[in-house]
């Protein structure tokens, strides 16, 4: 091995050390198959290099199959196709074979024809490389293809770790925001109210005072999203305060724990704000919509039908801000045939090139990289949107933003409580069976009882 490719390893490995790692214990030319064969006739691969005796990197070429299963509109497919099409510039040995069928991710995985590289979210990495034990470690392939995690955002990149090994490259960054009818603001003469740096209070004023008339209330935000409850739960306690993955124990009690829950379940009751888990909104609109990047161009186009002006929000911040963030991405089989190149095709989406092709599209979202956090590449900015607050979808990401996804800050088995969970006691609290406090409790033990169990 070179000097040059010893250095890149070893800069990798001082990277890895310094980084705290996620809290979770048709073709192109030339179209060769990729052949993805049933795990059990395959032998699985560590993701260790090993170098060929004249000391050159191994060869990145043949076939990769990338699966994709977004990938069944066209907005969707754009994206990836202008991904595919950057990429082979820089590697133009490899074709990629197109996988972009919806299916059972798990079911695929478990049958093994699953594509070299596959698509799937935050939430799944754990699920994905542990349980199932189907994903191909990466850091050392970024050491010999010279990709370097430093330009994209920590608690992005973090998520992709679990037990000390990358198994996860992050594709876009996903962050909540409001999508919001700026006509109805400006009729009820409103509009100078929605503001970047608007506080809770601010908004539950401005959506009571929306909700006042016959046609509108004030938002839609479903308070069980794991995005949204994130932010809430430590609204007026600050950071990480409601758990602690070293003594395994979460708080969901104490002080002023559940005030921004309240807060809002009060709102519900009263007709401001839609939770998601109750009637007595039908026949009004909402004036602030809960969205993500990946689902403003939908929503969007339905306000442009109806020729409604629309504009985008940050979330209104608390006296403790966070803004729990998600992303989705790639990972790599653990039993393809061709571990340079799926490695090579994932970890290309850690590079500015990769990053533009992908996010220059409609089907695209918001890139990984820091310093993509101002380019026009996925901001619309040579259509009828190009105007629109596409700062609200990063607003705070250096400040407030907080991994959001219960599956990627507990254990698999904590995570899945809580989902399975979360909902119905926020019901019970606004229907009245139980109040929050109670319900909350019960939760707290259960978790704490079977994390001790772990």
């Amino acid at each position: 091995m070179d000097a040059k490719k010893l250095t890149g390893l070893l800069l990798v490995l001082c990277v890895f050390v310094s980084l705290f790692a996620c809290n979770r214990s048709s073709e192109t030319e030339p179209s060769a198959e990729a052949g993805t064969k049933a795990p059990a006739t395959r032998t699985p691969n560590s993701g260790i290099v090993t170098m060929s005796p004249d000391g050159e990197p191994p060869e990145i070429s043949g076939t990769v199959k990338f699966t994709y299963n977004r990938g069944t509109t066209e907005n969707k497919r754009r994206a990836a196709n202008a991904y595919i099409d950057a990429f082979r510039i820089q590697y133009p040995d490899v074709a990629v074979k197109r996988d972009y069928s919806s299916s059972d991710m798990r079911a695929r995985i478990a049958g093994g024809d699953i594509g070299d590289v596959f698509f799937f979210d935050d939430a799944s990495v754990y699920d994905y490389a542990v349980t199932q034990d189907a994903l191909m470690p990466l850091e050392y392939w970024m050491g010999v293809l010279g990709i370097y995690p430093d330009n994209v955002y920590n608690n992005i990149f973090n998520t992709g770790e679990v037990n000390g090994h990358l198994y996860y490259v992050a594709s876009e960054y996903i962050q909540p925001v409001f999508i919001y009818n700026r006509d109805a603001l400006t009729v009820m003469a409103l509009d100078n109210k929605v503001r970047t740096d608007w506080t809770w209070s601010d908004f539950l004023a401005l959506c009571e005072e929306l909700s006042a008339g016959g046609d509108f209330y004030g938002a839609a935000l479903p308070l069980y999203d794991a995005l949204i409850f994130t932010s809430f739960i430590s609204a007026y306690t600050g950071g990480s305060s409601w758990y602690s993955i070293g003594n395994r124990r979460v708080d969901l009690t104490s002080g002023d724990m559940l005030k921004a829950l309240e807060e809002a379940l009060d709102a519900c009751r009263a007709g401001f704000i839609n939770i998601g888990l109750s009637g007595g909104f039908d026949g009004r609109e909402p004036v602030f919509n809960y969205t993500t990047y990946p689902a403003i161009d939908e929503a969007a186009r339905t306000y442009d039908m109806r020729s409604v002006d629309w504009d985008l929000i940050n979330l209104p911040l608390f006296d403790y801000p966070s803004i729990g963030i998600g992303s989705s991405g790639v990972g790599v089989y653990k039993y393809t045939d061709n571990p340079g190149a799926a490695a090579a095709f994932a970890l290309f989406f850690f590079t500015g090139e990769g990053q533009r092709a992908f996010h220059g599209q409609t089907g695209g979202s918001v890139p990984v990289l820091a310093s993509l956090k101002n380019d026009y590449c996925w901001r619309h900015a040579e259509d009828a949107w190009a105007d629109k607050n596409w700062d609200a979808c990063v607003y705070g990401i250096d400040e407030y933003a907080c991994i959001g996804r219960f599956e990627c800050i507990f254990p698999y088995e904590i995570a899945e409580l809580f989902t399975n969970e979360l909902t119905a006691v926020l019901k019970d609290a606004l229907n009245g069976t139980v109040p929050l406090k109670e319900g909350m409790a019960q939760l707290e033990k259960k978790i704490n009882d079977k994390w001790a169990l772990l």
